[in-house]
């Protein structure tokens, strides 16, 4: 299950990615960054947990290069009538990819990190929205509400779906 929300999660960052311009991306990164950098260094005091870190985010950034490696040899193998997305969706996927690398460093070290993080990126969202536990259920209004997010996650997936399906037409 988390392999799935952590692909949905990548799907979503891209498909926003995709709307601005590599420039916007590139703030958008560098945002990102500032925002992470802020929260580890105010709740990370002890000296271990930012080596662990810091060991963590060095291989998300080796696992990237790796993929980026192979990238460029399976992308080779095409013809080049058939190698052909647009330098900005190929910069929005490995933006998309990299955040999230990102955040699954951050949330093995300290799960709560992730969630401030969060917070701060969405800052009109509520904490409760980015915890990894499972709601309790108390009553029929939250079933009811759960059963309406549910259903709303199913429409937004199978829109993300449509537009990859529709992305991959035109190739």
């Amino acid at each position: 299950m988390p392999n799935i929300r952590e692909s949905i999660n990548e799907m979503i960052e891209e498909s926003y990615l995709l709307s601005l311009s590599e420039s916007e991306i590139r703030m958008d990164l560098e945002r990102f960054i500032e925002i992470c950098t802020r929260v580890i260094r105010e709740n990370i005091h002890d000296r271990k947990q930012m080596q662990k870190l810091s060991e963590k985010l060095a291989r998300a950034r080796a696992l990237d290069l790796i993929e980026d490696y192979q990238g460029a040899e399976y992308s080779e193998t095409f013809t080049k009538s058939q190698a052909v997305r647009p330098s900005r969706e190929r910069f929005a996927e490995k933006v998309a990819r990299n955040k999230r690398l990102i955040l699954r460093a951050i949330r093995e070290c300290d799960p709560k990190l992730e969630g401030l993080i969060e917070q701060e990126r969405f800052p009109g969202t509520s904490q409760g929205q980015f915890t990894r536990t499972l709601p309790l259920h108390t009553g029929s209004k939250s079933r009811a509400k759960d059963l309406f997010l549910k259903s709303c996650y199913l429409i937004t997936l199978i829109f993300v779906l449509f537009l990859v399906y529709l992305a991959l037409l035109q190739i």
